[in-house]
C-alpha cells in the first residue's frame, strides 16, 4: 500500500490530500480441500479537506471517496463507481483560547482519538468502528476544553446518532462526553502518558434501540512511540437493544530508526456477552517506509 497525507501546516486556508492505494492478496483456506485466492488494487481511502480560519472562526470541509453500492450490492451509482461524500462540514467558533464550540457534521469524539493515538488508519480502521459500535462522525454539535499546559482536555456533544452516513431515524439523540487525562505533563519524558474514557448514551434505528457504549483506556502519544489499550462495552448493537457487546483492542507503532515504521494491533471482540463463544480474534502486524515526510 501507499499512503499520500499532504495538509500545510499554517496559513488562514488550508487543503489537505489524503490517499491511500493497495494491492491486496488474499487465501482463504476451510474445511478440507475448500480453498480460494483473490486478489485486486483499491483506494479504500480518499480524503480531500479544505479548511479556513479567520480570528476566532474556523471551518472544515472533509470529502471521502466511497463505492456507490453497498456490500452485497453489484450496481450502484453509474455501475459501482467511486463518489464522493462529505465526511466533515462544520463550523466552529473559539469561545475562549482554550474553549471550542462546532456544529455540523462534527467528528466524535472516541474513533478519532484512538485513531489518532495509533497514526496507522491505512491498515485498518479502529475496532469500534469496525464492529459498528461507533462512528468517526455524525450531525450534530460539541464544545471541547483544551487544558493550556498539555494537561488534557475534555469535550461533550450531542449527535443524530446514526453516523455521518445515515438519515436520522429516530426522534432521541445521543450523548457524548469524552475526557483525556495526561497526568505527567509536567515531565518532558513522561508527558506523553494519558488516560482516555468516554461514554456515549443514545438510540439508533428507527426502532429507537438502546446505544450506549462506555469505553476507557491508556494511551501513549509521543512522537516515534505510539501505543493504547482500549476496552468498550456496548449496551445495543445494531437493530438489537439487549444485545451487549465488549471489545477489547492493544496496539502499538513506532519508528525503530528514522523513516522506518512498524506497528501490530490486537482486537478482541465478544460479539454477545452472554455467549462467549461468540467471539473474534484479530491480528494485525505492519511494517511501513518513510518515503518523505507526507508520503508513507
Amino acid at each position: 500500500g501507499l499512503t499520500v497525507s499532504l495538509e500545510p501546516l499554517s496559513g488562514p486556508l488550508r487543503a489537505g490530500l489524503e490517499v491511500f492505494a493497495q494491492y491486496s492478496y488474499r487465501r482463504i483456506s476451510g474445511a478440507g480441500d475448500n480453498r480460494t485466492w483473490f486478489h485486486s488494487f483499491d483506494v479504500p481511502r480518499v480524503h480531500a479537506a479544505v479548511e479556513g480560519e479567520w480570528e476566532r472562526a474556523r471551518g472544515r470541509v472533509v470529502l471521502e471517496a466511497v463505492r456507490s453500492a453497498a456490500e452485497g450490492s453489484l450496481v450502484g451509482v453509474a455501475g459501482d463507481s467511486l463518489v464522493l461524500r462529505v465526511r466533515e462540514a462544520y463550523a466552529a467558533y473559539r469561545l475562549l483560547p482554550t474553549l471550542e464550540a462546532s456544529a455540523g457534521v462534527v467528528p466524535t469524539l472516541t474513533v478519532p482519538n484512538v485513531d489518532g493515538t495509533w497514526m496507522m488508519r491505512p491498515v485498518a480502521p479502529s475496532g469500534l468502528e469496525a464492529n459498528g459500535l461507533l462512528a468517526p462522525a455524525d450531525l450534530g454539535a460539541k464544545i471541547r476544553f483544551d487544558e493550556p499546559n498539555g494537561y488534557g482536555w475534555i469535550a461533550t456533544a450531542a449527535y443524530n446518532g446514526d453516523g455521518y452516513a445515515s438519515r436520522e431515524l429516530n426522534r432521541g439523540k445521543n450523548v457524548e462526553s469524552a475526557v483525556e487525562l495526561h497526568p505527567f505533563a509536567w515531565h518532558a519524558g513522561a508527558r506523553p502518558f494519558g488516560l482516555f474514557a468516554s461514554w456515549v448514551s443514545g438510540s439508533t434505528g428507527s426502532s429507537l434501540a438502546r446505544a450506549n457504549r462506555l469505553t476507557t483506556g491508556l494511551v501513549w502519544q509521543a512522537s516515534r512511540l505510539r501505543a493504547g489499550a482500549v476496552f468498550t462495552h456496548a449496551w445495543g448493537v445494531a437493530q438489537l437493544g439487549t444485545q451487549r457487546a465488549i471489545l477489547v483492542s492493544g496496539f502499538v507503532r513506532f519508528e525503530p530508526v528514522p523513516r522506518v515504521l512498524a506497528g501490530a494491533r490486537l482486537d478482541h471482540a465478544v460479539r454477545e456477552v452472554g455467549d462467549p463463544a461468540d467471539a473474534i480474534t484479530t491480528i494485525w502486524v505492519a511494517g511501513g517506509y518513510r518515503i518523505a515526510l507526507p508520503i508513507e
